[in-house]
């Protein structure tokens, strides 16, 4: 599969959204921001976990990490924290010998950013089998590809096409 149709299916798949620097949340509160390298980017993102996570666009974005690793199939990418999500991080934490608690905290978030790089005019998280692509807008807003355009990461909504079947 070529590079913008991995693209494609990544970001219709995904919400995978990035934040640099130790990322922040921005004005509102509601998007995924960052600045500088992609070398922190989600130690400061929201934790997920079962029964404590509210369906959004972040949640997509990690699924999306999971779906490029090769531990979710596509149609797995609901942008909600759901048991086949859990059971998925619990292996791939696992796998990157972190604690396999199935919460995506600074951990885990530290160790899948890892694999971000500055490909421009995107940040791509290098996954086992697919890239996923990202881009950071003039505000420093993660944005991902969403059925033919880039949608900014919501934290506290579901916008992804994706997740909205």
């Amino acid at each position: 599969m070529g590079f913008v149709e991995a693209a494609r299916a990544v970001v219709c798949a995904v919400a995978l959204a990035a934040v640099c620097a130790g990322g922040t949340q921005s004005a509102g509160g509601s998007r995924l921001h960052g600045e500088g390298p992609p070398v922190d980017d989600w130690q400061a993102a929201p934790r997920l976990e079962k029964g404590h996570t509210p369906s959004s666009d972040l949640v997509g974005l990690w699924q999306g990490i999971l779906w490029a690793d090769g531990y979710l199939p596509r149609t797995s990418v609901t942008c909600s924290y759901d048991a086949t999500t859990v059971a998925a991080t619990r292996v791939w934490q696992s796998n990157h010998r972190l604690s396999a608690d199935g919460v995506v905290g600074p951990a885990t978030y530290g160790t899948a950013s890892r694999r971000l790089a500055v490909v421009p005019p995107w940040t791509v998280y290098h996954g086992d089998r697919f890239d996923l692509p990202l881009r950071r807008n003039r505000d420093g807003v993660y944005e991902v590809w969403d059925v033919g355009r880039f949608r900014e990461l919501r934290l506290d909504a579901v916008t992804l096409a994706q997740c909205r079947r």
